[in-house]
């Protein structure tokens, strides 16, 4: 019965504490990492560790990473590749770029105070990502979501998404092989090709052919859409891949055209619920059980050039995409500004980390911090380029892209 305390416990402060960052209009990622930080270790300690009035339970640990395979599977399911057709040159270059750059000075900072390429390449990683969901919430509350700028985000983003995991994918293989030569390097490349190819393949051939079992009213579609997760999710691990890069292509080929509009609807209030609103809040909780306030005074240096690399990163690569394919200085730079709002990918890559080796406590500390300090930023930062945009909501606005990205487009996040 511990356990079910434990858990009430922890979901009724993240609710509270969550409650009071929508009040403010704050992501509400950064929420429950401040809940996490206040009840776990790093300050009252109450939930952690055997002797804790919570004791944090092996039980609790395998929540956490179905709390990680909920919310990669939920991150493919609302990020539809075939609305990035609509302004492609400019997606692709706020996505790519936008990736590219903060990873490069991501890992250049990371080198410099460690000498560790392994690390250096896993922590520029995790700052070169964006958060899908975080950004619908920014933008939508800064009644921008369907604007030019909107639109260029959220396209970006999905991008950005996209991109980064084929890019983990072939880092986590690489770090779990130990490759370095160019033939163990061509090998993980090739490998996870397969693995891909493998996955298009159910995705593109399989799906529809069972599409019946996905739109099935009620819990059992929902089942098989799990079944269907976990099966992704248990060949890439056969493949020597992590779980996570299975459970984000799942979610990735569930698509509204083959399933129907409202069984998808469906699917996704059933995955937003668990993966938003139990499992999820509780892995990230328990990130934060790694995190030590000591880093502000032992890694301060590494701290500053982390937070400055992830967002110079984002305003350069993103912004500068967005420039070079057709956008005005203001809007790149408004555009490369919120694109820092970071989430779920990078807690997720920090506990990867931590769990092959490559990363130790304070890393996730210096990762956790530059998550949040980033996130709580963005839309001070957006709203401050907007007030200089008094007519910006709609401004702009592409019709076509709008009612592609409108058409059954989730927007229902918490």
């Amino acid at each position: 019965m511990e356990i079910i305390f434990t858990i009430l416990f922890i979901l009724a402060v993240v609710w509270g504490v969550g409650l009071l960052f929508e009040k403010f209009g704050q992501p509400l990622i950064l929420g429950e990492l401040l809940a996490g930080l206040i009840i776990g270790p790093p300050i009252l300690g109450l939930v952690g560790p055997p002797g804790a009035f919570f004791e944090w339970t092996e039980a609790l640990d395998i929540i956490a990473k179905l709390g990680m395979f909920f919310l990669m599977f939920y991150a493919g399911l609302i990020t539809d590749p075939k609305k990035l057709w609509g302004r492609a040159k400019t997606f692709f270059g706020v996505g790519i770029l936008g990736t590219i750059f903060p990873l490069l000075f991501g890992g250049l900072v990371t080198w410099f105070f460690t000498h560790n390429f392994w690390a250096a390449l896993l922590m520029g990683i995790a700052i070169s990502g964006t958060s899908l969901v975080t950004k619908v919430r920014i933008l939508g509350d800064l009644g921008i979501l369907k604007s030019k700028i909107g639109y260029s985000m959220m396209g970006g983003a999905m991008v950005d998404n996209i991109f980064s995991f084929i890019i983990v994918a072939v880092a986590l293989k690489a770090i779990t092989v130990g490759a370095v030569g160019p033939l163990d390097v061509g090998y993980t490349i090739v490998l996870v090709a397969a693995f891909f190819g493998i996955a298009l393949f159910i995705g593109r051939r399989i799906y529809p052919r069972v599409r019946k079992l996905f739109a099935h009213p009620g819990a059992r579609g929902f089942t098989f859409a799990l079944v269907m997760g976990l099966l992704f999710a248990s060949i890439g691990q056969v493949m020597g891949l992590h779980f996570i890069i299975g459970a984000y292509l799942a979610g990735l080929f569930v698509r509204e055209e083959f399933v129907g509009g409202k069984a998808f609807r469906d699917l996704d209030r059933r995955f937003q619920a668990l993966s938003h609103g139990f499992l999820g809040p509780i892995f990230i909780v328990s990130v934060a059980f790694h995190v030590s306030f000591g880093v502000f005074e032992t890694h301060t240096l590494f701290l500053i050039a982390l937070v400055t690399a992830a967002i110079a990163g984002k305003v350069i690569g993103a912004g500068g995409g967005a420039y070079l394919t057709g956008s005005k200085k203001k809007e790149a730079l408004t555009i490369g500004i919120g694109m820092n709002g970071r989430g779920t990918v990078e807690l997720i890559l920090a506990m990867i980390g931590l769990e092959v080796g490559v990363l130790v406590d304070a890393h996730v500390s210096l990762l956790v911090f530059t998550a949040f300090i980033t996130t709580f930023i963005t839309p001070i930062g957006l709203k401050h380029m907007l007030r200089k945009r008094p007519c910006h909501r709609g401004e702009g606005r592409n019709i076509e892209v709008e009612k592609e990205f409108a058409k059954n487009t989730p927007i229902r996040f918490p």
